[in-house]
């Protein structure tokens, strides 16, 4: 019986590095991230587009999605926007451009119920959008921050599902009012 016990301890000892590493590594490598579109779209009524408010009362509405590697960084996709104030009113309306991904925090995969590739996590991505403004033929291209924050596996207390989207120097939808993300490793 000592024996068993022993060997089961030396091969928990010898198996936890292990066990470790691959939970470790388990948020490396690629996944596909989606943002108010994709297969959220038919999990609920609500789950796009993605739906983030300013200070001010505006909104923004984003559907996108992409690709990003959190190994070497790199990020693409992207998708559609529309720019709307505290009434309701359209102010602009475009496209997002992911060019990289600035981090990423993994949170887990395959919750019950939910395929084993379904992850959780934040991503912080490098986007450029090109706005058409509303009643105008004017363009406006600026650079931003697009947060995606799904919350499947273990996200931290105080984390929101969806996206912010912080357009330098112009405005910071810095809450998160609605619509589903997603994150589908790939390898």
């Amino acid at each position: 019986m000592r024996r068993l016990v022993l060997l089961a301890s030396t091969l928990s000892l010898l198996l936890l590095p292990g066990i470790q590493a691959a939970y470790a590594n388990a948020g490396s490598g690629t996944f596909s991230w989606e943002a108010g579109a994709g297969i959220v779209c038919g999990v609920e009524e609500t789950a796009c587009p993605d739906i983030a408010r300013a200070s001010n009362g505006d909104t923004i509405a984003v559907r996108a999605q992409g690709d990003l590697n959190t190994t070497t960084g790199a990020a693409s996709g992207g998708g559609t926007f529309e720019h709307r104030n505290s009434t309701g009113t359209l102010l602009a309306s475009g496209t997002l451009t992911a060019n990289r991904l600035l981090a990423f925090s993994f949170y887990g995969c395959g919750e019950v119920g939910l395929p084993s590739n379904f992850c959780g996590g934040r991503a912080a991505l490098a986007v450029h959008l090109v706005a058409h403004l509303a009643g105008s033929t004017a363009t406006v291209e600026a650079d931003g921050i697009l947060q995606v924050d799904c919350l499947i596996g273990h996200p931290p207390g105080g984390a929101n599902e969806g996206i912010r989207l912080n357009v330098e120097d112009l405005i910071n939808f810095n809450k998160s009012v609605g619509g589903d993300t997603l994150f589908i490793k790939t390898s």
